[in-house]
């Protein structure tokens, strides 16, 4: 990561608009303009629609805040619907997944914390755009640059000292689901593949 000499402003009309295999990304804060600190990401995707299979990821933190709709997320030991002012926070290492089975379209935003994860939305447009037909296998391989860098940076991580767990806090007032948490029902299907899951 690198500092950044001056505040930076980017405006509505000034995201990266891309296409997703469901609805629409929107980097509304790219890596660039925080030294590579995080990124922000808005996903908007229809009724029904799939956001990510259930996943781990190894170089970076990733937060959700829900604008509108509502979201169903699969965490490690259960699933929770998360309606527009809710929030999840997903730690490395722990499985989590998303999708939309409310009648509405959903809305959230991704803080992905250290940047760079966007650019493997940049390679699914760009694979759309090309008219690829986006197979798991085809999304693996576009992910396989970031994964790759991920790695590095876990690595050089690895010699710096962590915050722990319960120095973590959300800004007061703001709902946050966690695995675990009260009223998560269980998912088996989240409880079978968190062993064993493919990184992304």
């Amino acid at each position: 990561m690198t500092s950044l000499p001056t505040a930076f402003a980017h405006l509505p009309e000034d995201g990266e608009r891309l296409r997703a295999p469901a609805g629409e990304y929107v980097v509304r804060l790219p890596g660039s303009a925080t030294g590579g600190a995080l990124s922000i990401v808005e996903f908007r995707f229809p009724p029904g629609a799939l956001g990510a299979a259930p996943h781990v990821h190894r170089g970076h933190e990733e937060y959700f805040y829900v604008l509108d709709g509502e979201v169903t997320f699969d965490l490690d030991d259960g699933a929770r619907a998360v309606g527009a002012g809710g929030a999840v926070a997903v730690p490395r290492g722990v499985a989590h997944g998303f999708r939309n089975e409310g009648a509405e379209w959903a809305r959230c935003l991704f803080v992905l914390t250290p940047a760079g994860y966007e650019d493997y939305f940049r390679a699914i447009d760009r694979a759309l755009a090309h008219g690829e037909e986006l197979t798991g296998e085809r999304l693996a391989a576009l992910r396989a640059p970031v994964r790759d860098r991920d790695a590095l940076t876990r690595d050089a991580l690895t010699t710096a000292p962590a915050t722990p767990a319960s120095r973590r806090r959300w800004p007061p007032g703001v709902p946050t689901i966690r695995p675990g948490s009260p009223g998560a029902r269980p998912h088996s299907v989240m409880n079978s593949v968190a062993r064993s899951i493919t990184p992304w």
